[in-house]
């Protein structure tokens, strides 16, 4: 049975929607979609049973959306709306100009024909595709992809990040009404595959920071900095939600909603120049480590030249400027100099550097313990081998100790690895001579 809408109330003007067959310039009434997702059609004569809507209603636009999406080649096939007791004349009008083509027909067949959706471009570097955003959905609310766009938001959220801007969104959602309130706006794939809106609205809670993030407890200190400059300052340690395992990680502040998210540090790379400038090797260890930086002479593309403080951000997912209140904040002294250390100790006795993090800043070089160090970028791999017994692909078989800021077995070290294995695997059995 055809998958037909619904008839409008009575004494509303009833339209049908004509598709034109290029190859074969017949016109016939669409019917409705079947149980396979195949286009039913009828021939268009007064009094047919056909689809009739309203072409001002949500139904209609769900039905053009899904109809181009299921038949994305649609280069032989055209859609038109016509009001119901001109279905016959119109019909015609339009298999007439398709076979002879006037001025006139042209100008009154674009009046009928239903334009195809924008369903927005999918570009390089997008995380979701916007095909597959129920547009629809989300406009009940308030928010629209031309919303998006004007707000120059929309290849921001197209590439996984929360919008800048917050929308005023108000509505029925699943029956629920939402009052009007101010939120911001991402995206995340669910399980089967579609693409789900989020909406992020203003924490509340004034104990929130408080609280154990995923197993950590903020100082004072990083407290402080969250609520002063958005960041935590320094390197947190967390519980991974997926793996259970211990992982470094930058902590941020959204300024607006509050909310607290974070982004892996052994996953972050530093830039090497940032607006034309040189990244120094002490701005890179300080960046890595979660401290901010000020850059001197940036390069900006109006042509002028300007000093900024910048810091990892994790709601920016990775640098950002420091916005004047976060500025004021460090200048008052409130967010220490990232203390870098020295000839620490791993768990096997091999030298490493880091960064002392913000709850043991202060401390005196030689009362400094592992324990209260992040190892520098060149040391990580090293420190979570040898103290944390950590491996990866290169480092799983190996059995020696990897040295200061190694993060792979040597050659020599490869082959003995290899020999060792080759030892180490049984015989195998002949079998007893009789």
């Amino acid at each position: 049975m055809a998958n037909r809408m619904t008839p409008p109330a009575e004494g509303q003007e009833k339209d049908v929607l004509l598709v034109l067959d290029k190859q074969q310039g017949k016109v016939s009434a669409v019917k409705g979609i079947n149980k396979e997702g195949n286009l039913q059609t009828v021939p268009p004569t007064h009094g047919g049973e056909f689809m009739q809507v309203d072409k001002n209603s949500d139904v209609f636009s769900n039905f053009i959306s899904n109809f181009f999406r299921k038949f994305q080649d649609t280069s032989g096939l055209d859609l038109f709306n016509v009001k119901a007791s001109e279905v016959e004349q119109n019909a015609k009008a339009i298999e007439d100009n398709h076979r002879n083509p006037t001025p006139e027909g042209d100008k009154r067949v674009e009046m009928l024909r239903v334009p195809k959706p924008d369903f927005h471009e999918f570009k390089q570097g997008y995380r979701f595709d916007p095909a597959k955003i129920d547009w629809e959905n989300l406009k009940k609310v308030g928010i629209t992809a031309d919303t998006l766009k004007n707000t120059k938001d929309f290849d921001r959220v197209m590439r996984g990040y929360k919008s800048r801007n917050t929308y005023t969104v108000s509505g029925t959602v699943g029956g629920f009404y939402l009052k009007p309130t101010d939120v911001k706006l991402s995206f995340y794939q669910a399980k089967d595959g579609t693409v789900v809106p989020k909406l992020h609205g203003v924490q509340q809670d004034k104990k929130l920071l408080q609280r154990p993030f995923h197993e950590h407890e903020f100082t004072k200190q990083e407290q402080g900095n969250l609520q002063g400059t958005g960041n935590l300052g320094g390197i947190a340690e967390i519980k991974d939600p997926k793996s259970g395992e211990q992982i470094p990680v930058f902590v941020s502040r959204d300024r607006y909603t509050h909310e607290l998210e974070y982004m892996r540090a052994d996953k972050w790379k530093c830039p090497d120049t940032i607006c034309n400038v040189q990244v120094s090797p002490e701005q890179k260890a300080a960046f890595e480590t979660g401290q901010a930086v000020k850059m001197e002479n940036l390069q900006f593309r109006d042509g002028t030249k300007r000093s900024a403080y910048l810091q990892v951000s994790a709601v920016e997912r990775g640098l950002e400027f420091l916005p004047r209140s976060a500025v004021q904040f460090l200048q008052q002294g409130q967010q220490p100099v990232a203390q870098q250390v020295a000839g620490l100790k791993d768990g096997k006795g091999v030298e490493f550097n880091g960064h002392v993090q913000p709850g043991a800043q202060g401390k005196s070089p030689d009362k400094v313990q592992p324990k209260d160090v992040t190892p520098a970028a060149e040391s990580r791999t090293q420190v979570a081998v040898n103290s944390e017994g950590k491996t990866n692909e290169a480092t799983k078989q190996g059995k020696e100790p990897l040295k200061q800021g190694q993060d792979k077995p040597t050659a020599k070290q490869k082959e003995k690895q290899d020999n060792s294995l080759k030892a180490d695997k049984p015989k195998k059995s002949k079998g007893m001579k009789l």
